[in-house]
């Protein structure tokens, strides 16, 4: 009965998280997973490690085929969500179909964001946020020489490191004045950039691009214009400038919108039976954008909407990067400018490790770690404790 049927759109980590929480909660209720991913869905962070080594795809799946068969899970892929009607409580499907729904969770992640700069669809510029993309990334290489990366976030520096092991001359493009300037104080940003150029990438701050050139004969990308009249050569471009959460299949439904769908501590959105988690969820005003809240997020999305009655609380999650053969961990407040809190700074500008610890009193408020992320788990626990 379509009344007992639990609809998840999505199959990124948040969708499967509420189908394995739905299915726990209660072991006989119906439960369909809409992916518009024609792949097993798989560990989108791991993304970069495709672009170095494509024979990889398969050892980033999440879970097998029977995985899904063993836990009653109707993964349909291949399926694109259309439209959702709340009144009548069902899903239309691109090829014209449409699936009934008791509960709906809305899983349907983000996407990358392309700026609407002239030039963004030429031949050799991409974005990376599939696992399609990722391929598409790794065969181009064979033919470039010099990569291009338009934005310093976590992504970007992770489709750099990729580009310069399959050989390319890498650029970073960072407008900022800093990269990871959230996650970095002033010393540690500057410590970890000379990391990023010890590994061979060249870092451009203060870049911002105006348009992607042609070459006039082949028509494919040639080169990078920026704002301040400089050109950069390349041959291809990953731009990193951001995500922005898919809310297009709630249009017309009037469900409460900030950004991304709003949902309360039960991942509850305004619309009744319909639930939110992941990257597309805004709940009680917290978004992060990473893996294991939307795993959380997500759990609680499919325990609540299988019967359950579970509250999603996450702890201000610290920030985990393992780069440019490098570590980093912070959390906190890693820059004060509270006169009263006090900071224990040490660092090698050899080995380029850095360990920032900052204090109320004797209370620990945040701390930066790069290189040895040893103390993690420990500064970690206090931090929390408060």
């Amino acid at each position: 009965m379509s009344d007992q049927r639990i609809v998840i759109i999505g199959s990124g980590i948040a969708g499967l998280s509420a189908a394995e929480a739905a299915r726990k909660t209660n072991p006989d209720i119906e439960i369909v997973i809409i992916s518009e991913n024609p792949h097993l869905p798989y560990q989108r962070p791991r993304l970069p490690g495709v672009i170095i080594d494509p024979s990889s795809k398969d050892k980033i799946v999440l879970h097998k085929e029977e995985w899904y068969k063993e836990r009653k899970l109707d993964l349909r892929r291949g399926a694109i969500a259309k439209r959702v009607d709340p009144d009548e409580k069902l899903v239309e499907l691109g090829d014209g179909s449409a699936v009934h729904y008791g509960k709906l969770i809305l899983a349907t992640g983000s996407r990358s964001f392309m700026p609407p700069m002239k030039g963004n669809d030429l031949e050799g510029v991409f974005t990376l946020w599939t696992l399609d993309n990722a391929l598409a990334i790794s065969d181009y290489i064979k033919t470039a020489k010099q990569g291009v990366v338009i934005g310093g976030g976590l992504l970007g520096l992770e489709a750099a490191y990729a580009l310069k092991q399959r050989g390319l001359e890498t650029t970073i493009l960072e407008r900022g004045q800093a990269l990871l300037a959230r996650q970095l104080d002033e010393r540690a940003s500057a410590m970890f950039q000379e990391q990023v150029e010890r590994v061979g990438v060249k870092v451009l701050k203060k870049s911002v691009t105006r348009e992607m050139i042609p070459d006039p004969a082949t028509g494919r990308l040639a080169s990078v214009l920026l704002e301040d009249g400089s050109e950069i050569p390349a041959d291809l471009v990953i731009v990193s400038t951001g995500v922005r959460a898919r809310l297009e299949v709630m249009e017309g439904t009037g469900i409460a919108v900030d950004r991304c769908f709003v949902v309360n501590s039960k991942m509850e959105t305004s619309i009744p039976n319909v639930y939110a988690a992941g990257d597309n969820a805004l709940m009680e005003g917290q978004w992060y954008g990473l893996w294991p809240v939307s795993m959380r997020e997500g759990k609680v999305a499919g325990a609540n909407a299988a019967g359950g009655d579970e509250t999603c609380v996450i702890p201000t999650p610290p920030y985990l990067v393992n780069t440019m053969e490098t570590r980093i961990a912070s959390a906190g407040d890693i820059a004060p400018t509270n006169p009263e809190v006090s900071s224990q700074i040490h660092f090698d500008e050899t080995q380029l490790t850095y360990d920032r610890r900052n204090f109320l009193g004797d209370k620990l408020v945040g701390y930066v770690l790069l290189g040895d992320t040893t103390p993690f788990s420990m500064l970690s626990r206090e931090l929390q404790q408060g």
